[in-house]
């Protein structure tokens, strides 16, 4: 995106529809699985989204003075989406984790890339937050990841 051809508008819509791929993504994943905690997780992740989505709406009404309205022609990069390879036929609470610091990951490198666009200082502040959040949830499933590894090496040596 060159400079000169940036458009606030079109940049929030696609953010936007990023989350609400994302969000539903991880809510057909936790309809299909059967563990409890991978379940759990996975709608936690999926309110992560949704948080997001409605930060994102909320601005877009302020800045653009209209309600955001979903458009099903617009497709998100499959790099930005939400990855967990053979889903359907794997489910294990490690995948999520791995999955969940991906998307994480791609969506923050997104909001970095979108505040170093926009001039607007609200709009700034507003996608920092956005990439810092999804920092801190690139963390968390670091961290859940590690533990999760760590807890299958230990079943493994017994």
């Amino acid at each position: 995106m060159a400079e000169k051809d940036f458009d606030l508008k079109g940049a929030l819509e696609y953010a936007i529809h990023a989350e609400i791929q994302a969000n539903e993504f991880y809510k057909v994943w936790a309809d299909n699985v059967t563990s409890q905690l991978t379940k759990k997780e996975l709608l936690e992740l999926a309110d992560w989204e949704d948080s997001h989505r409605a930060s994102l709406e909320k601005y877009y009404r302020e800045a653009i003075g209209e309600p955001f309205k979903r458009n099903p022609n617009i497709v998100v990069d499959p790099a930005l989406q939400v990855q967990a390879d053979e889903f359907k036929n794997y489910y294990s609470t490690l995948r999520v984790a791995a999955a969940a610091y991906l998307s994480e990951m791609k969506a923050a490198d997104l909001y970095e890339k979108l505040q170093s666009k926009v001039t607007e200082e609200g709009a700034k502040k507003m996608f920092k937050e956005l990439a810092e959040m999804e920092r801190s949830h690139m963390d968390y499933a670091l961290k859940r990841y590690n533990e999760l590894r760590g807890e299958l090496e230990g079943k493994l040596m017994l």
